[in-house]
């Protein structure tokens, strides 16, 4: 499954929130810093993000997959998840 920017945005932004002042700004921020495309780039995707690459959906899944690896290492007790 891909993961379009929005939803993206939905899961790794803690704030603001999505309907608060400054979430498109704040998303368009984050876009660029995982895409590595520039601000203005992201911004020219629209006001829901949809006319964005193609390509920029996998890029956010791979980071995705990241993000949640990082999560799980960071865990405070491993020896939990590895069964130890």
């Amino acid at each position: 499954m891909l993961l379009e920017p929005l939803f993206f945005c939905q899961k790794w932004m803690l704030s603001p929130q999505p309907g608060e002042r400054g979430y498109y700004k704040a998303c368009a921020r984050l876009l660029a810093e995982v895409t590595g495309l520039s601000v203005r780039t992201v911004e020219g995707w629209g006001t829901d993000f949809s006319n964005r690459p193609e390509s920029v959906i996998v890029t956010l899944k791979k980071e995705d997959i990241l993000l949640q690896i990082r999560e799980l290492v960071n865990s405070e007790d491993l020896s939990d998840l590895l069964g130890k």
